[in-house]
C-alpha cells in the first residue's frame, strides 16, 4: 500500500507539469492582438541576442496591453521555476527591460523566484521525499545536522548559499523538503538570498543594448562582489554556531 502511494505521487508530477503547460499555452493563445490586429511573437528567449528581439517586441505591446504582458510575464516565470527548467537569467533581463529595476521589477522578480523555487520544493516533497529518504536517510540525516541545530542558523546558511553565484538553485530546492526545511523559512531564504544576483541581472536589462551575453551580466568583478558577500554570510554562521558550541559546553 505504502508502495502504491509512493508511485501515486511520483506520478501527479507529469499530470501537474502537462496542467501547468496547458495553462501557460491557454493564456498565451489568448492573447489580445495589438491595434494594428497583429499578435506579437511572445515565446521563451533563448539567447541575449533573441532576448533583444522579444524586448522589443514586448515594449510595443506592453503600451496596450500592460496588464497582460505583466501576468503572461509572472507565469512564464513561475512555470520555469516551478520545474527547474533553465533560463531565469533571461527572465530576469526581460523584467529589467519591461519593468526597469524600481519599483516593480526586482521586487516582482524576487518574488516570483522565491514562488517558483517554492513550487519545486513542494512538487519534490510529494514526489521524493519518500524514496530518497528511504535509500539516503544517513546522509540526509548529516546534511541536516550541518545546516544548524536553531533556526536562525539554518536561514543564514541557506541565505548564503542563494548568494553564492556557483551553488546549484535547481538541485537547492529539490534538496530542501529531504532536510527538513520549512516552506516558510525556505520561502524568506529565497527570497532575500537571491536579491544581489537578481539585482545584477535586472539592472543589466535596464541596458539591455550593451549586454551581448550572460558573461557581460556576471563580470569577474560582480562574481568577486557576490562571493565575497556569501563568504561573509558563511562565515557569520560558523562563528555563530561556534560560539553557540563553546556557551553550552560551558554549561554542561
Amino acid at each position: 500500500m505504502v508502495l502504491r502511494v509512493g508511485w501515486l505521487r511520483i506520478l501527479a508530477v507529469p499530470v501537474i507539469f502537462a496542467a501547468a503547460t496547458f495553462l501557460l499555452w491557454f493564456l498565451f493563445i489568448n492573447r489580445p492582438p495589438l491595434k494594428s490586429g497583429v499578435a506579437p511573437d511572445l515565446h521563451f528567449p533563448k539567447s541575449v541576442a533573441d532576448l533583444r528581439v522579444l524586448a522589443e517586441v514586448s515594449s510595443a505591446y506592453q503600451r496596450d496591453h500592460y496588464g497582460y504582458v505583466l501576468l503572461l510575464f509572472s507565469a512564464a516565470y513561475i512555470y520555469k521555476q516551478t520545474f527547474a527548467i533553465p533560463g531565469s537569467a533571461l527572465l530576469n533581463l526581460l523584467g529589467g527591460a519591461l519593468l526597469g529595476c524600481w519599483p516593480l521589477g526586482l521586487p516582482l522578480c524576487c518574488l516570483l523566484t522565491a514562488t517558483g523555487a517554492s513550487n519545486c520544493f513542494l512538487l519534490s516533497r510529494l514526489a521524493g521525499r519518500e524514496l530518497v529518504m528511504r535509500r539516503f536517510s544517513s546522509q540526509i540525516h548529516r546534511l541536516r545536522q550541518k545546516l544548524g541545530e536553531s533556526e536562525q542558523q539554518m536561514f543564514v546558511f541557506l541565505v548564503s548559499l542563494r548568494v553564492f553565484p556557483m551553488t546549484p538553485n535547481w538541485l537547492l530546492n529539490l534538496a530542501s523538503p529531504l532536510l527538513n526545511i520549512p516552506l516558510p523559512m525556505f520561502f524568506l531564504s529565497v527570497l532575500v538570498g537571491l536579491v544581489p544576483y537578481n539585482l545584477v541581472c535586472v539592472q543589466a536589462g535596464e541596458v539591455l543594448s550593451d549586454v551581448q551575453s550572460l558573461d557581460d551580466v556576471l563580470t569577474p568583478r560582480r562574481l568577486l562582489a557576490l562571493l565575497t558577500l556569501a563568504l561573509i554570510m558563511f562565515s557569520l554562521s560558523h562563528f555563530t554556531r561556534k560560539a553557540k558550541g563553546k556557551a553550552a559546553s560551558r554549561l554542561d
